[in-house]
């Protein structure tokens, strides 16, 4: 019992470092032993291999939830964040718009740096929203719950946006090693890390952005992700990830996030009230304390 008390004290003391944790232990280790298996030939990459890899990719969300619940949370208020639809609609067009911007700025600046276009690397358009679709739901937007919904909220109360976002992206960019490390071994795969590790901290820049300027909106955010994932296959020049087609992408994210933070700001990516971990239902809320806590620039 005393064993059971001081771990759940832990995590009411530490809950970002108890949802890394858990977010790490649930994905890893599905994900280590699986890709292992593929990989030496033991199991076959079939329905079942990808079903399984894709409840892996879930330990985010299952993890903020389990902290939730253990430090008082509202798991209900939690949730919520996935259908806050109502917002203004230039978010809406923000979170549509801004992948399609991103692949354009990362094209011209792959073409003046020798790149050729090349209609025949986009794939048919047809297949475009089934791929979106599968992002959204179980291909990273699914993820969106415990980034954005649970570990933003709390890390805005002691840092800046801009802090809590790169937290974010790093401690997010190594969450998806299993893949790369079975794939290229460690070696290979911390070289790669760097350029990697600067497109998931772009895309927690800007999903930090929708999330604040929305009230919390992750649907917001899922739609953006599912948007810059599925954006790649609407890129029509050759060559996107070779070493020249990876600074464009670097070059691009740059310029995007770049313009966002000259707009909005560093300290809150938003123009008005940022929610804290209370108002995102990720902790209790006592009766009689503010619904909203100061802002960061106030």
């Amino acid at each position: 019992m005393s064993s059971t008390f001081s771990v759940r004290k832990w995590i009411e003391e530490h809950p970002v470092l108890a949802f890394f944790v858990g977010a790490y232990a649930i994905t890893w280790g599905i994900w280590f032993p699986v890709l292992t298996a593929i990989d030496r030939g033991w199991m076959a990459y079939n329905t079942t291999a990808i079903l399984v890899l894709v409840a892996g990719s879930f330990g985010p969300p299952v993890s903020a939830a389990i902290v939730t619940y253990l430090t008082g949370g509202s798991l209900k208020s939690w949730f919520s964040q996935v259908l806050r639809w109502r917002v203004a609609p230039r978010w809406w067009l923000a979170a549509f718009g801004l992948p399609l911007i991103l692949y354009a700025l990362m094209a011209v600046v792959h073409l003046l740096l020798g790149g050729r276009l090349n209609w025949g690397e986009v794939n048919p358009l047809a297949s475009i929203p089934l791929a979106y679709l599968n992002i959204f739901l179980w291909g990273g937007g699914n993820e969106e719950l415990g980034w954005r919904g649970f570990a933003l909220p709390y890390l805005q109360e002691r840092y800046s946006a801009l802090a809590s976002s790169l937290i974010i992206g790093v401690v997010w960019a190594v969450w998806h090693a299993p893949a790369g490390i079975i794939e290229r071994g460690v070696t290979g795969w911390a070289v790669d890390l760097p350029i990697y590790a600067v497109i998931v901290i772009g895309i927690s820049i800007v999903a930090t952005l929708l999330y604040n300027s929305t009230g919390g909106s992750v649907l917001l955010t899922m739609v953006f992700h599912a948007g810059v994932n599925a954006g790649q296959g609407l890129y029509p020049v050759e060559g996107m990830f070779t070493p020249t087609g990876e600074l464009a992408r670097f070059a691009a994210w740059a310029i995007l996030v770049g313009v966002l933070l000259a707009s909005f700001g560093w300290r809150s990516l938003a123009r008005g009230d940022v929610s804290g971990a209370a108002q995102a239902g990720a902790r209790h809320l006592p009766d009689g304390d503010e619904s909203r806590r100061p802002h960061l620039t106030d």
